[in-house]
């Protein structure tokens, strides 16, 4: 939990849900203060990670495309080429990972959703409307699960309508005025 340096408690602003006092959090454009070491900021780190992932991915789509070349190839250089465009062709988790970087570096909005007619939630400070699949932030504000999570909205009867899935597993409904955040 965030301190408040001249109280020496709680930050007012983390019991709001704001992730920093610019509320840009770790990821946001215009982030300086959180720097590691010898003046490396976390900002270009993950800007550098996020270039190195498209290149990589950019680089696998490449040597996927060798596979008209095994028939020339015999032996272990066969082989070796067979396991990397395997590889290179499944490389969901690179992929799943680069999406991620691209994601938390979009600007960050937070805002409170309201259900509207047509039974969809939108945020009121943005005016995004909540389908599912839509990527979502919710502040939980008790228990042991306080704080930020990132998922998705979708809809199901038994959460009665729009809830947060949670790739933890700790799925909840959507509910009027829930604190939550939108990145774009």
């Amino acid at each position: 939990m965030l301190q408040d340096k001249k109280r020496g408690h709680p930050s007012a602003l983390y019991e709001r849900g704001h992730t920093s006092v610019t509320g840009s959090g770790l990821f946001g454009r215009g982030m300086s203060p959180i720097k590691r070491g010898r003046g490396i900021s976390a900002n270009r780190e993950v800007t550098k990670l996020g270039e190195l992932l498209a290149a990589t991915l950019d680089q696998m789509d490449r040597v996927a495309g060798l596979y008209p070349y095994l028939d020339r190839l015999k032996g272990i250089e066969r082989a070796e080429l067979q396991k990397l465009i395997n590889l290179c062709e499944n490389g969901a988790e690179i992929a799943d990972l680069a999406r991620w970087v691209e994601y938390l570096q979009k600007p960050r909005t937070e805002g409170r959703i309201f259900i509207q007619p047509n039974g969809r939630y939108v945020m009121d400070t943005t005016g995004t409307e909540f389908t599912s699949g839509r990527p979502i932030e919710v502040y939980i504000p008790g228990g042991p699960d306080r704080g930020w999570h990132l998922g998705r909205v979708e809809h199901a009867s038994r959460y009665g309508g729009y809830y947060f899935f949670n790739d933890t597993g700790d799925h909840c409904p959507l509910h009027e005025g829930m604190l939550v955040a939108v990145r774009g």
